[in-house]
Parts: structure tokens; C-alpha cells; sequence
């Protein structure tokens, strides 16, 4: 397989107008060392996502509660991150 990394990326949020420039980075998500076939390596792809797109997003940091920009933006994140993830495995099973 092929090594490589999908984002779990903030910066759609900005399409929204609601994001400040703090929120808008990716984060690489890597899954080249993955079995996407496989249900556990599926969960353990959902993980590293939502620690990605929590970092990006800077959600909860230093152990405060998260603004609604910042719940927004990782909500984005995780929906891009599993757009990414669909594009792949279609990719995947159609051989590329």
C-alpha cells in the first residue's frame, strides 16, 4: 500500500466566515500502515481523525472549554477528513 496521508483540515471553515486565522491548518492523518478492510483499523483511522481534527482546531486547549468556532471548525474537520476517507476506499476497491 501505497504511504500517505489524508488532513484533517480546518481551513473549509473559512468558507463560512465564522473561522479565525488560529483555526485554519491541517493536520496530517497518516494511513499508509492501515487495512481499511478491517474494522479495527478502521476505528483506529476514526481516532487518529478525531485527534487530528481536534488539534487543527485547536478544541480544548489548555483544558478550556471549546468556542462555538472552534466546535464548528471541528465538526468541518471531520466531515472533510471522512470525505476523504469515502474517496479513498472508492479508490481502493476500484483498484488505484
Amino acid at each position: 500500500m501505497i504511504k500517505t496521508a489524508l488532513f484533517a483540515a480546518a481551513a473549509a471553515i473559512a468558507t463560512v466566515g465564522t473561522a479565525t486565522p488560529t483555526l485554519a491548518k491541517d493536520v496530517p492523518v497518516f494511513y499508509g500502515d492501515l487495512d481499511l478492510a478491517s474494522a479495527k483499523d478502521q476505528a483506529t483511522l476514526s481516532q487518529r481523525i478525531h485527534r487530528a481534527a481536534k488539534k487543527a482546531c485547536e478544541f480544548n486547549q489548555e483544558g478550556r472549554v471549546p468556542s462555538q468556532a472552534a466546535m464548528t471548525c471541528y465538526k468541518q474537520a471531520k466531515t472533510a477528513a471522512g470525505t476523504q476517507v469515502a474517496t479513498i476506499a472508492q479508490e481502493a476497491r476500484l483498484g488505484g
